[in-house]
């Protein structure tokens, strides 16, 4: 049952620690530039049989999010687009879009624990180019006794208002693979033939996205280790006559105090160095009846309080075990751990520690 128990804290503690890095990383992955390429499918809404007006697509966007929560793109999409006046005709088309970009996910949870999916909604405008109708001409002239609908084979150019929604799955840092589902109205003449309303088309887009720029991540500073001071030279004594033999006063032995402070680096718990421990060791065999108190600390800066709870009880037992691979017993220790909730230094970083103080 104990064994049971101790399990389930040790689950728990890495749980901890492993979200409060993945929400660091949420943030420290903003801002970025981007590139995607994408492929898939078009179809037109009209009084056609939609399924007969479906076309492959390819796209090519670049972009940047400025934060976690707003970006913008560049958005470059075309190939082939199939309208009707008695039977389909196809012809080719492009279009260019500049997209405001809203990273949902960010927006409504800011402080999520995860990245692994985004949900991103667009909202953009631009200019679609259609060329060679070659098969519409066709159909054109094939009806020209009974124009219907009204024919206006001069347009080419017109414009396009895009509403849509992407489902990215970032695979790292870098790369991220998603689908688009895209609305698109375009003004009614685009494919050469007017019906008094605008016309509506939907794509479904699979990418893949490249993400790059993104400012290096701080190192944190390496902390200070401790160092022993170096001896002092040894002052000349000046040669005088020895004195006489006199009986020589017993000495006042005196307690030598003990207290050793261990800093660790974020995130760390092993002890270093270990000339600290051996000074520890020989205090505890040159006072065989005194014991020594253990505590751990951590500090508030950084973490929460129940990733820095873990940490300073690691911290403290693992001190007590290097001391009893040494030979200390257990009997002689006294171990306690304060988390964040004590601060020992006003420095934060030195909060990080543990404490040995000979008792």
């Amino acid at each position: 049952m104990k064994n049971y128990k101790n399990i389930l804290a040790a689950v728990a503690l890495l749980f901890g620690v492993s979200t409060a890095v993945q929400a660091q990383t949420v943030e420290d992955n903003y801002p970025y530039n981007f590139i995607t390429v994408q492929g898939g499918a078009q179809g037109t809404f009209t009084n056609y049989d939609f399924t007969k007006l479906i076309t492959p697509q390819v796209a090519l966007s670049a972009g940047r999010y400025f934060n976690s929560k707003v970006g913008a793109r560049l958005h470059v999409q075309g190939w082939q687009i199939k309208s009707a006046i008695t039977d389909t005709y196809k012809f080719n088309a492009i279009t260019g879009d500049i997209d405001l970009l809203m990273n949902m996910t960010n927006i409504l949870k800011p402080k999520r624990s995860s990245d692994k999916f985004d949900w991103v909604m667009l909202l953009g405008f631009g200019v679609n180019y259609a060329w060679d109708f070659d098969e519409f001409n066709t159909q054109n002239h094939a009806l020209a006794l009974n124009p219907n609908p009204e024919m206006c084979g001069s347009k080419h150019s017109t414009y396009n208002m895009r509403l849509g929604t992407q489902f990215n799955f970032n695979v790292s840092k870098n790369f991220a693979i998603g689908l688009e589902i895209d609305g698109n109205m375009k003004n009614d003449e685009f494919n050469l033939k007017r019906n008094y309303c605008p016309d509506f088309q939907v794509s479904a887009l699979l990418g893949l996205t490249v993400k790059f720029g993104q400012k290096k991540k701080a190192e944190p500073a390496p902390q200070p280790v401790y160092q022993e001071p170096a001896p002092a030279p040894a002052a000349k004594v000046e040669q005088k006559p020895e004195p006489k033999p006199q009986p020589k006063p017993q000495p006042v032995v005196k307690d030598e105090p003990l207290k050793e402070v261990f800093f660790y680096n974020i995130r760390l718990s092993d002890p270093e160095p270990d000339a600290m421990l051996n000074r520890i060791v020989s205090w505890c065999n040159k006072y065989p009846q005194k014991g020594i108190s253990i505590k751990g600390y951590a500090d508030r800066g950084t973490g929460n309080p129940r990733v820095n709870k873990g940490y300073a009880k690691a911290r403290a037992e693992k001190v007590a075990k290097a001391l009893q691979d040494k030979g200390i017993a257990a009997s002689r220790m006294t171990i306690e751990s304060f988390g964040d909730t004590v601060q020992p230094y006003d420095e934060n970083d030195k909060n990080r520690c543990v404490i040995v103080v000979g008792e």
